[in-house]
């Protein structure tokens, strides 16, 4: 015959068991769906960045050939008919001032040209110009080819030509370079009349470099792919610059099917391997993806599974025991750790528990409330290590991503009124002080502009979204006092400047700061254009001023 207190011990470890299995049950299928649902996020925001990266990049060039087509057709326009050869050919003269300094200012810029139609050619003995920098030391002039009558052997100059429009072309080998690159052309004309084509050439490599850093799990990457014919253009594990055209890998079939159906998480087999994906597309016709194999997600969440039964099965045996054993001394405790279990169940980790007697439930208990304590930690650590920025300890740029994405959901929203600025800030002379006294003088340099730009602006999230690029969200006491804060921080670079001794300590920092004008701007990245305008024009300002 069972006493009381034997079939009490034995109902209540059976409940203790059942209740830590369905807790570990629900745990594990909410791990399950929540490790999906991270990967999946995961993958959207890297890819976001990615895309915002590259189209970023795409934006300065096309901004960089239609500054200069601009102020071509402008040129072109003042010449005297009276004198129209002479007058064109200063215009050519012209023309290669503008385009060399647009092109050095422009990022990963290859080659650029302006090349004349053969009908003007043959009226003003011009047949344009054509800059090379294949070795990165600096442009230097290559010898013109004749254009040749096939439109499909120079699709560069007859496309923009025949459709009137600026364009970007797809990934293609340079026949006289032989060199796989990226080209944005725009027609040139003078009152209607087709007179050549300017345009830039990318090395594929540069858009490398946009994305090479995204990383996933293990073995995750991006790749970006071309959508007209359906293939791989830039892949960091593969070598395609090497590999003949017609033996490009394709787009495999299940991210095919996606795109064409508007999906934007896919999965698809590569080299027998299922993987994961997340694409968006880019401004050129193109697409970036972020992939990982589905066996990497997966084993993020089984391993936290696993190690939740581990726990459970320990817990249950430990708390077995010490039924057995106290029956009536654990009701209490045990009461209050399964309610905590539940506040951990969802997400409350401010937890804690206040048994504290010296027996197996009051070790437990403190076990339980230093887990609660280092898993909240563990916590803010990994929020910590996702948007901060490692060099500077300032937010990073996924950190600015999510705060631009807020901003334009209140943009969005008509019944939001919102005031807020952007301030862009370059470190000018980084790559000179790298180069000539190292990286970790360079690193220096970027941790006093930091510092400098936190402390002046203390009110005010400060980004590191480049290599010397910080970007700042001005809003509140900030915004209202915006104008004397950035002559402060004018004034402070200056007084660094002179006291410093070495050149990495001293504060070179070219700023510009845009206001939100409702009436003007549709987007959070309108003010970034705004705000990065005038950056560059008080870039050139300084640059004149210490010439």
């Amino acid at each position: 015959m069972h006493s009381i207190r034997t079939r009490t011990t034995l109902l209540t470890v059976i409940g203790i068991s059942v209740a830590i299995f369905v807790a570990t049950v629900i745990s594990a299928v909410s791990v399950a769906n929540m490790g999906h649902k991270n990967a999946e996020q995961s993958l959207a925001l890297l890819c976001e960045t990615g895309k915002n990266s590259i189209n970023y990049y795409f934006k300065s060039v096309e901004q960089s050939v239609n500054t200069v087509s601009n102020l071509i057709d402008a040129d072109l326009d003042a010449i005297n008919d009276n004198d129209y050869i002479a007058g064109f050919a200063k215009h050519m003269d012209d023309a290669r001032t503008i385009f060399e300094e647009a092109a050095n200012n422009t990022n990963g810029v290859l080659t650029y040209y302006y090349r004349i139609d053969p009908e003007i050619s043959d009226v003003t003995n011009e047949k344009g110009f054509w800059y090379t920098n294949l070795d990165g030391k600096g442009f230097v002039e290559h010898e013109v080819t004749d254009i040749s009558d096939d439109q499909f052997e120079c699709v560069w100059f007859y496309t923009p030509k025949n459709t009137g429009r600026s364009v970007w072309l797809p990934p293609y080998i340079t026949d006289n370079l032989d060199v796989y690159v990226l080209s944005y052309n725009v027609p040139v004309y003078r009152s209607n009349t087709f007179i050549g084509v300017v345009g830039i050439e990318i090395s594929y490599t540069t858009i490398g470099e946009q994305i090479k850093d995204i990383k996933v799990q293990n073995t995750g990457c991006a790749f970006i792919i071309e959508n007209e014919h359906h293939t791989i253009i830039y892949h960091p594990f593969i070598d395609l610059l090497n590999m003949p055209e017609d033996q490009r890998p394709p787009v495999p079939d299940g991210l095919q099917n996606a795109i064409e159906n508007g999906e934007h998480h896919a999965e698809y087999i590569y080299d027998g391997v299922t993987k994961h994906c997340y694409w968006l597309n880019l401004s050129n016709d193109m697409s970036i993806v972020v992939a990982v194999p589905l066996s990497e997600v997966n084993k993020s969440w089984t391993n936290v599974i696993i190690q939740m039964i581990v726990v459970a099965a320990v817990i249950i045996a430990v708390f077995t025991t010490i039924s057995i054993l106290y029956t009536r001394r654990i009701t209490k405790p045990l009461k209050e750790l399964t309610n905590a279990a539940e506040e951990i169940n969802k997400g409350n980790y401010q937890v804690k528990l206040d048994y504290k007697n010296d027996d197996e439930i009051g070790v437990l208990t403190t076990t339980v409330n230093k887990l609660i304590s280092h898993l909240g930690e563990y916590i803010d650590d990994l929020n910590n290590l996702a948007y901060a920025d490692s060099l500077t300890s300032v937010n990073n740029k996924s950190a600015f991503d999510v705060a631009v994405q807020n901003l334009q959901e209140k943009i969005d929203n008509p019944e939001e009124k919102i005031e807020f600025a952007i301030g862009v800030f370059d470190c000018d002379d980084l790559k000179q002080i790298n180069d000539k006294y190292g990286h970790d003088k360079g690193n220096v340099y970027l941790k006093n502009s930091s510092h400098l730009i936190s402390r002046v602006f203390q009110h005010s999230e400060v980004y590191r979204v480049g290599g010397d690029e910080f970007i700042i969200i001005l809003q509140n006491e900030d915004y209202l006092n915006r104008k004397s804060l950035e002559k402060t921080f004018i004034e402070k670079s200056e007084e660094i400047c002179a006291f410093a001794k070495e050149e990495w300590e001293k504060i070179k920092v070219s700023v510009g700061i845009a206001r939100y004008d409702s009436e003007i701007d549709k987007t959070v990245q309108d003010v970034i254009v705004h705000a990065d305008h005038l950056m560059y024009e008080n870039k050139r300002e300084r640059k004149k001023k210490n010439k």
